[in-house]
């Protein structure tokens, strides 16, 4: 059975990555899909030292819930077998520290524009220091 590893977020380019993984491994009967989607830490610094930080988390918590889901969703429709893994921290640290227990990492392609890919985009740190295959679709 093929393992692969998919780091979801809400962006257009990872969205295009999730259409280009089911054509490529919808025909393929022996795969399983677990997709990972990484929230960074909520940190709040309130100038008025008034707020309600379990709210903030929850809300967080929530739309990283549903996201995942509706990849999910896109998957199970395609009977592709998946799982999904919420995890908070640093995106690129957690999805590496998984990878080796995955034949394969897949993740979408970053944004076009030079200064996302220098300042925004995860891609080249996943590319250089994944421990297994890296995909990159669009």
């Amino acid at each position: 059975m093929l393992r692969v590893l998919f780091g979801i977020s809400d962006t257009q380019e990872c969205r295009s990555g999730v259409d280009a993984a089911i054509r490529l491994f919808s025909k393929i009967k022996e795969v399983h899909f677990t997709l990972v989607h990484v929230s960074p830490e909520v940190l709040i610094y309130p100038e008025s030292g008034i707020m309600n930080y379990s709210q903030t988390e929850v809300v967080a918590n929530e739309q990283s819930k549903q996201l995942i889901d509706e990849f999910m969703e896109l998957f199970t429709q395609e009977g592709i077998s998946c799982e999904t893994v919420l995890k908070m921290g640093n995106p690129v640290d957690i999805v590496l520290e998984m990878a080796p227990s995955f034949d394969l990492l897949v993740i979408g392609a970053s944004e076009s524009s030079m200064f996302y890919r220098l300042f925004g985009s995860h891609q080249n740190s996943f590319i250089d220091n994944s421990p297994i295959p890296v995909l990159v679709a669009k």
